[in-house]
């Protein structure tokens, strides 16, 4: 395997201090909280090509498009749910990965969407067999027109960020007035984080760089001063949960160096199955349903903003 390069992150990139301590251990890339604004992030990471060539090279497999099916089995019910779609008609979708959410969005509320994705691979299926408009770039490369969309998503990506405030901004400038922003993200300040430490499976340090609480992604929307939180809402996914109660029954806690191995997780990653499958894809809608709550201590967190004119 190539040797992989990781460069320092010495500034928050929150509040841009440069004092942190360490909040996991990690081997080779230490998760750390900002002592000042208490953000937590990644204090290495890979350099700028490798980085670039992972998302656009070497990010999808078969696990990771059955994962994004039924994600978007939920998250287009969600959006159902903190949304009028009387008032939509034009989407942006902010890594789009495979294209199942804008496919079904487009089907049931007849959108004129597009979608931006990084990956190759993901980007050839979501046009070839969906017939998804997805354009392979970087947003600010996309050549899309900006305050051209009535709500512009983003699902899963802001974790991803080197610089998540100015990720938010951009985002912003392809809002219309008084159109929406819907930005969905891990929760590594939730009851299941907490209990599952090093063991909570949302820490993937080279891939999640910018570890958000409800909290902190609030102050970033805010902050931006161009937004106003309409809504929010969050879940814990059931398997999370089920995690949890079999760890505390056999009384496995997971240290960093068990929970994360660098070398193994880069060649291993886009191998093997999305487990239970077929129940996720039957199961996890309803569960949502019952379980989505205003209260912000669950796992996955959606916050609905409306763009200031």
């Amino acid at each position: 395997m190539t040797p992989i390069t990781l460069t320092d992150r010495n500034e928050c990139p929150l509040c841009h201090t440069h004092e942190a301590t360490v909040f996991i251990a990690f081997p080779e890339i230490p998760v750390v909280r900002c002592r000042n604004c208490g953000f937590i992030y990644s204090s290495k990471v890979l350099s700028g090509k490798e980085l670039s060539s992972y998302y656009e090279n070497n990010f999808g497999s078969q696990r990771q498009m059955q994962g994004q099916l039924v994600n978007s089995i939920v998250n287009s019910m969600v959006l159902e749910r903190l949304l009028n779609f009387q008032d939509i008609s034009t989407i942006l979708d902010v890594g789009t990965g495979y294209g199942f959410l804008l496919q079904k969005l487009c089907k049931r509320h007849n959108l004129h969407a597009t979608g931006v994705e990084l990956s190759r691979q993901e980007v050839e299926y979501a046009r070839n067999i969906l017939g998804v408009n997805v354009i392979n770039s970087l947003l600010g490369n996309s050549g899309l027109s900006k305050g051209a969309y009535d709500l512009v998503t983003s699902f899963e990506v802001i974790e991803h960020i080197l610089y998540p405030t100015e990720f938010l901004l951009e985002l912003t400038e392809y809002i219309k007035p008084g159109g929406y922003l819907l930005t969905m993200t891990d929760n590594f300040d939730s009851r299941m984080a907490k209990s599952l430490g090093a063991g909570f499976p949302k820490w993937i340090p080279h891939s999640h760089v910018s570890h958000f609480s409800a909290l902190t992604l609030r102050k970033a929307l805010e902050e931006t001063g161009k937004l106003e939180i309409v809504k929010s809402m969050s879940y814990t996914p059931w398997e999370i949960l089920l995690r949890n109660v079999y760890y505390k029954a056999r009384g496995i806690t997971k240290t960093p160096s068990e929970a994360f191995d660098f070398a193994s997780n880069m060649e291993n990653e886009m191998k093997g199955t999305y487990r239970f499958f077929t129940l996720r894809k039957l199961f996890n809608k309803a569960f949502v349903k019952l379980t989505l709550s205003s209260k912000m201590d669950g796992d996955l967190m959606y916050f609905l903003c409306k763009k200031i004119a």
